[in-house]
This record gives C-alpha cells, structure tokens and sequence, in this order.
C-alpha cells in the first residue's frame, strides 16, 4: 500500500504544475508582444510629423497586440463651467462595424459623476472594470457600449494627469495579470510622451513667432538632444551607460558644475549613484555612493517630493547625503535643482544638477522635464527588463522540476515497487539472510534517492512564498525533508508575519533549501532545524544541524563550493548579512540577518 502511494503521490503533482508553467508562459508571451508594440509605436510616433495624426494607427498596434476588442484615447478637457472632463479622441477597434454611431457611448464624461474611479487613476493606479463587478450605469460612460473587461491606464505628462488610455474586451471576460498591466502602463507611457513631445514642439512653434531667432535656435538644439537621447534609449541595454549620457547633456545644456542621478534600488531597499558628472566629466562620485532607504535623512526630506525644488546651497545646514555637501562648496556650487523621477504616483529616483550661479531659470525648464521623463522611463524599462528576465529563469527553473519529478523520482519509485514484489518471494522472507539484508540496503537507499529528488523539485518549483506565505513554505520544507529512520527536519517559528517583500522571502525561502540541501547531503545529521525568529529591527533565518561539522572551517568551505557562494550572494542581494558556524562534531548553523521593512 506504501509503494502504491509514493506511485501516486508525484503524479498528483504534475497537472498543477504543468498548467502554471503554460499559464506563465502565456503571460511572457502577452508581455513581450506589448513591449515590442510599445518600441514599434514609440518610434512611429517620433517619426510623425504629426503626433495626433499618427495616434490611430499606434492604438491599433497596442489593441492587435494586447489582443482586445478596442483601444480609445482620453483627453481631459474643461468644461464651460471649469468641470473638469474626459473627452474621446481617438479610437480604434478591431472590427470597425461592431459599435454603429448610433449606440456609441458619450464621448465626453464628466469626473465629478466617477469620482471613486478617476481617484485612483489621477493616484497613478490602473483601474480594471469587469460587466460583474461594475456599478451599472454609474461608470458606463467610460466603460463603452458592450464591454465585458476593461483597463484603464492613467497617462501623466511632467507628474501632471492628462487623460487615459482605455484598453476593451467585448467578445469574452478575461481577466489581465499583473505583467500584462506593467507592459499596458508602459504603452500608455509612450503615448504620454509623444504628448509631451509635440507640447514641446508647439512650444517651439509659439518661441519662433514671438521670440529672436536666437531662441529658437537653443530650443531647436534642446529638441535635438531629446530626439538624441531617445534613440539612445531605444538601443541601450544598460541603463548606467543611458543615463551617464543623458547626465552629460544636461549638465552641458544648462552650464551645471555637477550633476548626479539617483534611483532608487528596491532590492537593497536603498537610494543608489547610478551616474556622476563633475565639470564635464563622467565617473565615480566623490563621496558615498548609495544610503539607505529606512532611516536617512535623504529618505525623510525628499522620499515624498512630487516637484521640482531649487535649494540655496548656502542656506543648507543638515548633510542629506553623506559628503555631498561638502563636495559642492569645494566646487563652489551656490544652487541646487532637485527633479524628482516619478511614475505614477511613486518616486524611482532622482536628477539633480548644481550650479555655480543663481540657477531659478532651470528650475521650470521643458528641456529638464524631458530629459527627466526620459530618465524614469529608461527606469521602468529596465525594470521591466529584469522582471522578464526573473520570469524566464522561473520557468527554465520549472521545467528542470518537471524533468526530475517525472523522471528520477519516478524511477526511484518504480525501484521501491519492484523491490515490494521481490520481498514477497520466499527466500527473501528469511530473516537475517544476506539477500534480505541487500534488499534492506537498497530500499533505504532508494528511499533517500526519493526523498533527495523531491528536495529537488521542491527547491526548484515557483516560488512557494507568493501562494502560502514563507511561514508554509518553510514548515512544508521541513516535512518533505524528513527521512524516516534517516533525517528528521523540523521548522520552529508559528505566527511568522514579516512583513516582507514576496521577493526578499522568496530568496530566504532559497536559502534555507540550500542549506537544508548541504546539511542532509554532506553533515549525516540526525536532526537539522529550521528556525525564524523576530528580532528588534531584525528577522533572523537559521538552519542548524547536529551533523558532522566542517573540518577546513566555515570561511575555507564558504570559498570552495557552489553553494555556499549561492546562500551569500543571495543574502547579498537582498540586503542581509549571512554568517555560517562550524565545528568538527559539533554540526552546523547557516543564518541570514534581514532588517525589517520600514513601514
């Protein structure tokens, strides 16, 4: 009965998984054809000698790509009475006669009546309508005749909120997934600089007629470098290298004795240098580069800026970032401007330029505002990028587990029934006897092959934390672990809420496996224990057996295997400190030390 059930057990497994797989798989796919849209609509429109002319032809590219019914472009707009109004102005569908003019909806809706909705959207958020879930005719003028599912994405131009980019399902439900909605945002994004774009070039158009010719030659110049640095964004893989050149132009444009740009790096949970230019050279900065998020004085006076600020370096008396201060009155710096990068409703960094004159006139520049949003685009793309990038190793990661579960663990199993049938014969049944003892041996050591292949594919599976929480994960980690007669795992740390990112649990979830994974493969313990304990400011993760112990010391083996490396890379990455203890015949204890989010 035993054998029947370690036969069954992994296939249970396989649909599950399979479907997920497939699942991630059709969301990478979605997510890759709107990107390669979003390139395709971003260079037709800088192509087009007019932007809203070209707009038809780029919401057909985001609806064929995103696969919906219909795509439109909303404008706000103000009303006789200073209400404030959305207006249609552009839209395509992917079979022209399905609405007639007859049933379209209003083309103009007033805020006021959707206050609930347009919040969120002038919060940043996209907004997600469903036919069972919406308010009847509450919002049914920003819904469209016939929609069964809609997105709607907020379009921001300088921080400012300028319309909406609605994305319709009229045929089916279906529901859109969090990578889709990223790749939509950063479509809409590229509609919501080309608006910026041709603001610029309207602006430039005004400066011609009412001004020398002297400034529309700077503005012309200004334009060129915007045109530049949007070809370089298109083809640039790094993002340091991006915004080391785009740094460098506008310290050249605006005469800047120095100028830094800083991003915020999620992962570490702190602000980070990404690029530094002093008197027209790019390199390191000259003091720290990078503090962090929790607690700094940079954090508490600029995490919330939303505007540009122009600061009187004289008039300042705390150090915000360590050493800057002081590197810019050794350059002579008298101001200050501060730009902060935000998308949506939230800041991703900085771009900040110093000068050694009165620098009022560059605090309200168009030619700043651009190169900002181009800054905090170059941003989300490579974010974007690296998400892609952690989707794909997730599923190569899936299909290894697959290859594992459906064939090692498999054959191990199938050595356990086959050995089930041998024992039954007659002279095996004899105890003591060598050929009984043999067979002994070899079930025992296919139990152990089983028990390592699920570790495997348990280690190698999505990441258990975003489902169940890391506590489960953790305490399920156990229980598979455990070897009858063999290894015995267990998890002490009930109530565990830390608050974390799913990312940072996900890479302590790794961590214990790993650690797990060497303990039973090279310590031969009895017991090994997985621990979660709350400190003050700290969560502290530990693996600890009562194994062998290392005879070369911690630090020598942490040097010479693989994983070892991998533990401390991955604690690295994610801002903690690990440390491993050893000693011969005394086991082993592996632990990562996490600050606490901030709140």
């Amino acid at each position: 009965m035993n054998a029947k059930i370690a036969l069954l057990e992994p296939e249970a497994e396989a649909g599950p998984c399979a479907q997920e797989l497939a699942r991630i798989n059709d969301s990478l796919q979605a997510r890759e054809r709107l990107l390669t849209a979003s390139a395709r609509a971003s260079r037709l429109l800088l192509e087009a000698a007019d932007v809203r002319a070209a707009i038809p032809d780029v919401l057909g590219l985001l609806g064929e790509a995103a696969r919906v019914d219909r795509v439109n472009l909303m404008l706000t707009r103000t009303g006789p009475n200073g209400e404030r109004l959305l207006a249609v102005v552009s839209e395509w569908t992917a079979e022209p006669d399905t609405v007639s003019p007859a049933e379209a909806a209003p083309r103009t809706c007033d805020e006021a009546r959707y206050a609930s909705v347009f919040a969120e959207l002038r919060a940043g958020r996209t907004v997600c309508l469903s036919k069972g879930e919406s308010s009847g005719g509450s919002v049914s003028a920003i819904e469209g005749v016939g929609t069964q599912t809609k997105a709607i994405v907020p379009i921001f131009v300088g921080g400012e909120f300028i319309g909406v980019a609605g994305f319709d399902n009229t045929r089916v439900q279906r529901a859109i997934d969090a990578a889709e909605l990223a790749a939509l945002e950063t479509a809409a994004g590229v509609i919501g600089a080309a608006l910026h774009r041709e603001r610029l070039v309207d602006d430039v158009r005004r400066e011609r007629e009412h001004m020398a010719e002297e400034r529309v030659v700077e503005l012309a110049k200004a334009n060129a470098v915007i045109r530049g640095n949007l070809e370089r964004l298109a083809g640039e893989t790094d993002l340091h290298s991006f915004m080391g050149h785009m740094l460098l132009e506008a310290t050249r444009q605006f005469d800047a004795a120095s100028g830094a740009v800083v991003v915020l790096k999620d992962s570490l949970q702190e602000w980070r240098i990404v690029a530094h230019v002093t008197d027209g050279q790019l390199g390191p900065p000259p003091y720290t580069n990078s503090v962090p998020v929790a607690g700094s004085a940079f954090t508490a006076q600029y995490a919330d800026l939303r505007e540009p600020r122009y600061v009187d370096v004289d008039s300042e008396t705390i150090e915000y970032w360590p050493g800057g201060l002081a590197h810019r009155r050794r350059l002579g710096v008298v101001s200050t401007v501060l730009y902060p990068l935000v998308f949506g409703a939230r800041s991703v960094g900085f771009l900040l330029l110093s000068f050694r004159r009165d620098a009022r006139d560059v605090h309200r520049s168009e030619l700043l505002v651009a190169l900002a949003q181009q800054a905090t685009l170059a941003v989300q793309l490579t974010r974007l990028a690296y998400s892609a990038k952690e989707a794909a190793v997730l599923m190569e990661r899936t299909r290894i587990g697959q290859e594992i579960h459906d064939g090692l663990a498999q054959a191990f199993t199938g050595i356990l029934l086959q050995l089930g049938a041998v024992e039954e014969f007659p002279s095996c049944r004899k105890r003591g006897s060598e050929l009984a003892v043999t067979l002994s041996r070899i079930r025992d050591l296919a139990r152990d092959g089983l028990a390592e292949a699920r570790r495997s594919v348990m280690a190698l599976r999505l990441d258990q934390t975003r489902r169940a929480g890391l506590e489960l994960a953790l305490r399920q980690l156990a229980e598979r672990s455990t070897v009858r007669g063999g290894v015995t795992c267990t998890f002490e740390g009930g109530g565990v809420a830390t608050g974390l990112k799913p990312e940072h649990e996900h890479e302590l979830l790794r961590i214990a496996q790993e650690a797990l994974s060497n303990a039973v493969r090279h310590a031969r313990p009895h017991l090994v224990r997985i621990t979660m304990t709350e400190e003050s400011a700290h969560w502290v993760l530990a693996v600890a057996d009562d194994g062998v112990g290392m005879e070369q010391g911690p630090e020598h083996s942490a040097r010479q295997g693989f994983g070892l490396v991998s533990m401390r890379q991955r604690a690295s990455a994610i801002g903690g400190e690990w440390q491993i203890e050893s000693e011969p015949g005394h086991g082993t204890r592996v632990s990562v030390r996490l600050l606490k989010r901030a709140a």
